[in-house]
């Protein structure tokens, strides 16, 4: 086995002010634990007002019980784990090899944080085509140059085993350190972590009015915020005809106003008439003045009476519980019993009430990053 060790500079500001961490990627000669060994163990930490990065190598492809057992003995000087995707593949794989050998798994006493799992769910608020750490780093632009896969140094090690050949080896270290300098540099999507919980302040909000490619006219609501989550790389996303753009703490909403006649349906159509001339439906209770040639029993379809004015979108949700649906804002209204989008009346009290306008960008801001 041969331990290189060498000082990581100019580390990410954001890594460094994390204490008690551990970076760390593991290089296999294959996916399998039971068929495969750890033939590389790279990490970093910090230490002495620095980042050390510290490599156990099997050079003979002999050695896998040393470096696990001297990774071990490294590692339980920290407290949490840093990896990506190592609660799938790292962690696992390292835990087989170990029973292998009939040595403790030391490491389930750290606590673990998988950078892939923070930004996985985010990868279309990021535009990008996968969740693959390189993919990441070329996003949140890294400098990172070497593209090499973990199954493509393989052979590249099973030659080095051979023949000992210095290139070899420096391919070997050199990608397992430029993973590690990446999960650093990578850090800062933690800002994502649940992104759904973050708290916005409505800066400014107000209607405006344009016109579509169509040459509609048409209005939209403009809520510009500031987040409490400041992200470190810009999103822009839709959905259900709303559009979300944030960089750093600062964000913007646009959520169309449609200004229309709805409908609000009434439950219950059985207490009801409907009146064909009308165009509506009443309650039982003061249909008596009602010719009954101007009146039939209502239904489901007809059981509503009509609105005009200025509407918002609101989104359906399940109650975790009981599965209920759950509403932004009652009444609620549709353009149609089979429509399925429902929206709620904008009224002029709501445009100044700047608690509404709050709670309001949070639910749409929320909905447009569940959904994405």
């Amino acid at each position: 086995m041969k331990i290189f060790t060498k000082r990581i500079e100019n580390a990410d500001a954001f890594s460094r002010a994390l204490s008690g961490v551990l970076y760390f990627d593991i290089e296999t000669t294959g996916l399998s634990a039971d068929r495969s060994k750890v033939y590389l163990i790279g990490c970093a930490g910090h230490e002495e007002g620095g980042w050390n990065l510290t490599q156990w190598f099997d050079d003979t492809g002999r050695d896998e019980k040393e470096v696990l057992s001297s990774f071990l003995m490294y590692a339980s000087q920290f407290q949490t784990l840093v990896h990506f995707n190592g609660n799938h593949f790292d962690l696992p794989f390292v835990a087989k090899r170990l029973e292998a050998y009939g040595l403790t798994n030391s490491l389930t006493g750290l606590a673990s944080l998988d950078l892939y799992q923070e930004i996985a769910p985010y990868k279309m608020l990021l535009n990008m085509p996968n969740a693959k750490q390189q993919t990441v780093e070329a996003v949140f632009g890294t400098g990172r140059e070497e593209h090499m896969s973990g199954g493509d140094l393989i052979p590249v090690y099973e030659e080095y085993v051979r023949s000992k050949q210095q290139d070899d080896l420096s391919s070997l270290l050199y990608h397992n350190e430029a993973d590690i300098r990446g999960l650093i540099s990578i850090t800062p999507v933690l800002a994502f972590h649940d992104l759904q919980s973050a708290n916005l302040t409505v800066k400014k909000a107000e209607v405006s009015s344009y016109t579509d490619f169509e040459g509609r006219a048409k209005k939209e609501l403009l809520l510009s915020f500031e987040s409490d989550r400041a992200l470190p790389q810009e999103i822009r996303a839709s959905y259900e005809g709303c559009f979300l753009q944030q960089a750093g703490a600062a964000g913007l909403l646009k959520v169309p106003v449609l200004q229309e006649e709805m409908k609000y349906f009434y439950a219950g159509y059985k207490d009801y008439y409907y009146l064909p001339a009308e165009d509506m439906a009443i309650h039982k209770s003061i249909a008596s003045f009602v010719d009954n040639s101007h009146r039939v029993q209502a239904n489901a379809r007809n059981c509503y009476t009509r609105k005009e004015g200025s509407f918002l979108p609101q989104f359906v949700q399940k109650d975790a519980k009981d599965g209920a649906p759950v509403l932004f804002r009652e009444p609620f209204f549709k353009r149609s019993y089979d429509d399925k989008g429902i929206y709620f009346e904008l009224t002029d009290e709501l445009k100044t009430d700047r608690t509404f306008m709050a709670d309001y960008a949070s639910y749409v801001f929320r909905a447009i990053v569940r959904n994405c």
